[in-house]
Formats: C-alpha cells, structure tokens, sequence
C-alpha cells in the first residue's frame, strides 16, 4: 500500500511529525507538503510561478520527503504526477492541522485542499485538524490512527473525502461522531501596522463566530468535545434553486 501525507503547516510542522509516526507502518509512506506555513491557501494553484522540490529527511530510511515551494494542492498534484508518475496514491492523509476546520473553515483551508484534491485524483483521503488550545498532537495521531484502522475508505463514493476534527479535550478518548458542516463565519478585522520601509500595511485578524448549533454539526460535537468526522465532497450546485430560478429569454421592452 503507498500512503501520500501533505499540509498546510509545513513539512517540519509537529502536526505532520505526529501523523507521520503513527502510519510509517502501514506501506510505502512519502511525504510532500510546503516548505513553509500556507495556511489558509485554500484550494491554489501556483499557475504563474516555478515550483522547487527539495529533498528531506524525515528520521526514515524507507520514507521519502520532499519539500515544495507551492501550496497544499501543489504537492498533492506534484506527488502524484512526479512521485507517483500520474498514478494515484491508494490513500492519502492530510495534516494533523494545528487548529480547527469546522464549517465554512473548509473554504479556506489548505490542510483540507489538500485531501480534496487527492479525492479528486480518485485517492481516497482524510484531512485531520486538532482543536486546540492545547495542541497534544502525539495523542491526536494515536487517535488518527484508530480511525485510519476502523473507517472503511473503500465504501466512500470517489470524489468524497473525510474532514476529521479532533478536540485537544476530549469528553471520551473514542467518541467520534458523524457529521455535517455547520454554521460559522468571522468578524472581520484588518490591523493597520507600519513595516520596515515606512509604509502602513494590513494584517487580518478573523475573529470565528459560530452560528446556530444544530445537533449533528461538526461545531456542535467539537463543542461536545467528540471527535467530529464529515464526508465532504466538491459538488457546489444548489439544486433546489436550479429548479425555480426563472431566466427570461429576452428583456421587456
């Protein structure tokens, strides 16, 4: 079995570290993920620039590691076109993010880009986020591998993917619970500060506010502190207004 591991914090991220010790026995395990932090890079491409990959020691002599100057999806696609010559990885893991990816968060996200890229490359994955503070990440990987172990990924339809939220407390250590998005967004707020050359520049400062809490969202079992686990897939067509919305062939005169 070869395993692909990605992320969005970095190849030397202890998150990353923690997954990689837990699964460098399960088969071939190779490891690309950026070079650096790419939070919230969401779902891009680096279309207008050069990608590096620079070889890295991970601590196994049967693990392959590659760090990529691009985003999350850049190395999921560079692994499986490069590293994989354009076959598929027969599964892929992502993370374990050092924070939270409920709700709208996974718009944004590059930890979970990343598994939903591999899922669109017909690789069955899992993105898995640790909600901290605190952030025990070698526990959070004990529990990533008990769920690699228990769910069956054959069963997922072939563009589905698992977003996995692990609270850093938990109510009960093997609670998990299945989940759909819920409702979450930010207050906005962009610090003005002077950099080095005299000029005033802006740093976002989001602020999650969660919406409503229905009982089977993600937001509401990691308020419960269970582990929350949410099949997602990138089908963004609402059906329902597919089937009212009117359009008017000409303009009234």
């Amino acid at each position: 079995m070869r395993i692909l591991i990605s992320n969005d914090d970095g190849i030397h991220a202890p998150g990353i570290r923690a997954l990689l010790e837990v699964v460098s026995d399960l088969g071939e395990v190779v490891v690309v993920a950026p070079d650096g932090q790419r939070s919230a890079s969401s779902h891009g491409i680096s279309l207008h620039g050069q990608l590096q990959a620079h070889p890295v020691s991970l601590g196994y002599s049967h693990i392959k590691g590659f760090a990529l100057t691009g985003t999350p999806v850049d190395c999921v696609k560079w692994a499986i076109s490069v590293v994989n010559e354009g076959q598929p990885f027969d599964l892929m893991f992502s993370g374990i993010n050092e924070g939270a990816n409920l709700a709208t968060d996974v718009l944004y996200s590059g930890t979970v880009a990343a598994a939903g890229e591999a899922a669109l490359l017909h690789t069955p994955a899992i993105a898995f986020s640790l909600v901290g503070p605190p952030f025990p990440f070698t526990e959070a990987a004990e529990t990533a591998r008990r769920i690699i172990q228990q769910v069956s990924m054959e069963s997922l339809p072939a563009d589905t993917f698992l977003n996995v939220n692990i609270p850093g407390k938990r109510a009960s250590t093997d609670k998990w619970t299945i989940t759909k998005l819920g409702a979450r967004s930010y207050k906005d707020e962009f610090v003005a500060q002077t950099d080095a050359k005299g000029q005033v520049v802006y740093r976002y400062s989001g602020e999650a506010l969660d919406g409503p809490t229905e009982h089977d969202s993600d937001v509401a079992a990691i308020m419960r502190r269970e582990i929350s686990l949410t099949p997602l897939r990138y089908r963004f067509t609402d059906y329902a207004t597919v089937k009212s919305l009117t359009i008017h062939e000409a303009l009234p005169k």
